[in-house]
């Protein structure tokens, strides 16, 4: 009885990393709200402010469109997190702070960015791992004749004291 109670408790716990979790961030359009929208023309800054509150985005040194970004995401156990649904509602205004134009984009307006794998060289002596873990050890004993690496004392070298 005990090892089948213990065997339906680990195959419970298993199961349970194969829960998905479902999340929403950025900006959430409340129930019988059918999503951001404002009248060019019309609408003012001020009137968008107070309607949808502060803006995901505003570009710092171009105050004439606001971005409202929404996304929702699926994480499952160990896996990348996938993003299955984003909005991007822009508001643009012209010079008076109106509403100029509405924009949408969605997921597959997007593009997807690889990143550059180069490594940028640095100078300088590269210790290895030994060095590294060994490096320090007679130092804190004050066992590293002065002068030499790994010495506490700064040594007179290149900026230190003398």
């Amino acid at each position: 009885m005990i090892r089948q109670l213990t065997a339906a408790a680990m195959i419970a716990l298993l199961a349970s990393g194969c829960v998905s979790t479902r999340a929403q961030h950025g900006y959430v359009v409340e129930f019988g709200e059918t999503g951001l929208d404002a009248l060019p023309g019309v609408d003012s800054k001020e009137s968008v402010l107070a309607r949808f509150g502060e803006p995901s985005v505003r570009p710092p040194l171009n105050d004439d469109t606001w971005y409202y970004i929404s996304h929702k995401t699926n994480a499952r156990a160990f896996f990348q997190t996938q993003v299955y649904d984003r909005n991007v509602v822009a508001f643009r205004f012209d010079e008076e702070g109106l509403v100029e134009g509405v924009d949408r984009y969605t997921l597959e307006d997007g593009t997807q960015v690889d990143m550059v794998g180069r490594v940028t060289a640095t100078r300088g002596k590269t210790l290895s791992f030994w060095e590294q873990l060994l490096g320090g050890v007679g130092a804190a004993a004050g066992l590293v004749p002065e002068g030499q690496p790994g010495a506490g004392g700064g040594g007179g070298g290149p900026g230190g004291p003398r």
